[in-house]
């Protein structure tokens, strides 16, 4: 058996498909592929319009900051 294929299925509901091929490599799979069900992708819209997760520019040094420094900075 050289050529051979693992499924994982996630917590999240996602699934990952590894396949392998001994004779191609042996130190780790050849492809995989990863499927996400319609509800994970509504999640990952959701989060990015979350305050939390953006990023916010600091005008005094133009670098991005997070929400609790830009909090602080008075940039919010």
């Amino acid at each position: 058996m050289k050529q051979f294929t693992r499924t994982f299925i996630n917590d999240d509901g996602t699934t990952c498909v590894w396949k392998y091929d001994l004779d191609k490599s042996t130190s780790g799979p050849i492809e995989t592929s990863t499927s996400y069900p319609k509800e994970y992708l509504k999640t990952i819209e959701k989060t990015k319009n979350n305050k939390v997760d953006q990023k916010y520019l600091n005008l005094n040094n133009g670098k991005y900051v997070g929400y609790g420094r830009a909090k602080a900075l008075g940039l919010i």
